[in-house]
């Protein structure tokens, strides 16, 4: 009798890897919090409980995902320059892989135990704020600031990289979310009152002016200025 015709694809491969990587495509599709373990499993073609064999529970697989998602960040060389311009680029590099997966860095502001690739990068890191000339406690609490400032400017980033897809135009083109934020914001700052907001009214201008790369850039090169005038 011959075969009958395969109706639906093969069962996924069930490992650790498998299903780490699904709860990443979860977080790309869905954001990190309606990621939840029933929706991974089906994700992998398998059940709740069976997930409980490769991670203990969700807080850990999160921390897993958030690891797979700085997996190809790579490490500047010395023809990148000098220590200063590695470790910007460290940084860029690292919010860029980042804010590709959605709201994933997230996760590394509610204390998830650090995996081996954020190991790497913080390790560099480490390495590079040293040959910088930055004392050993400061770089001991700089790599927390700095992570901070990777996490908060990946959300930020993966913010308008979101409003920009739900604002698209016919024709690939983009309807510039940014830039309609920045002139509600400077519509709003106009607006007040000059005798109750002084300070805001002369300042907006300046307020809702730049793009935010640049300002990106001024908030890291003021951070660093800040670690070497004090180490």
């Amino acid at each position: 009798m011959p075969a009958l015709p395969r109706t639906r694809s093969a069962k996924t491969t069930l490992s650790l890897d498998a299903i780490v990587a699904a709860t990443l495509n979860l977080v790309d599709e869905l954001g990190c919090e309606a990621v939840s373990m029933r929706r991974v499993s089906q994700a992998v073609q398998t059940g709740p409980a069976s997930l409980y064999v490769y991670v203990p529970d969700r807080g850990a697989l999160m921390a897993l995902a958030h690891d797979l998602a700085v997996a190809d960040v790579r490490l500047p060389t010395e023809a990148d320059g000098d220590w200063r311009a590695r470790l910007e680029l460290l940084v860029d590099r690292a919010v860029t892989a980042l804010a590709a997966h959605n709201d994933i860095a997230t996760v590394g502001m509610t204390g998830a135990l650090p995996g081996p690739h954020i190991l790497r990068i913080t390790e560099e890191l480490l390495r590079l704020l040293r040959t910088g000339g930055i004392s050993d406690a400061a770089c001991a609490w700089a790599a927390d600031l700095i992570g901070q400032y990777i996490a908060s400017s990946a959300l930020e980033e993966a913010m308008w990289s979101r409003a920009r897809r739900s604002q698209e135009l016919p024709g690939g083109s983009s309807a510039g979310a940014e830039e309609a934020f920045a002139a509600r914001l400077d519509a709003l700052y106009r607006s007040l009152p000059a005798e109750r907001y002084p300070t805001i009214r002369t300042l907006t201008p300046l307020l809702t002016g730049g793009d935010g790369a640049t300002r990106a850039a001024w908030k890291l090169r003021v951070l660093i200025d800040g670690l070497l005038s004090g180490a």
